[in-house]
């Protein structure tokens, strides 16, 4: 019993198909762009900071930092100062932004939303450096 041969043809697709096709990748390409501004910081660049408080209750690895309502980068770890029992959380933030040393954090919820680190620009002329350290009583003398 012989199998049957496919009819295989090498004529083209018509128009309507070709553009069909070319405008879904169009619009795949402009969600995925949409996504990366509306869930990332849209900056490729960030610099490690250090945020010290008495308290991180609600805070996760992945959580948003935030200043003035808008995502500035995110909580890469959490640990515990055991000096004087502060929690100590390491975040990235965007690279075009600098922060005042003398600046504040708290932690925010907003209804629809997971806790969030908010931070409360202070007034200082000096600007923390990449590395540095923000919060609730520097230590150190930093």
């Amino acid at each position: 019993m012989a199998l049957p041969f496919p009819n295989v043809s090498l004529k083209g697709g018509n128009i309507f198909e070709t553009l069909l096709s070319a405008s879904v990748i169009v619009v795949a390409i402009g969600f995925l762009a949409f996504l990366f501004v509306r869930t990332g910081t849209g900056h490729l660049g960030s610099y490690p900071l250090r945020i010290r408080m008495t308290d991180a209750s609600g805070l996760t690895v992945g959580s948003d930092v935030r200043l003035g309502g808008t995502k500035i980068g995110s909580v890469t770890a959490l640990s515990l100062d055991k000096g004087n029992y502060n929690a100590v959380v390491e975040t990235l933030i965007r690279d075009d932004l600098t922060i005042p040393v003398d600046s504040g954090a708290s932690i925010a919820t907003s209804t629809l939303s997971n806790p969030y680190l908010s931070i409360s620009p202070g007034h200082a002329a000096e600007m923390a450096r990449p590395d540095g350290e923000i919060g609730a009583k520097r230590a150190r003398g930093q």
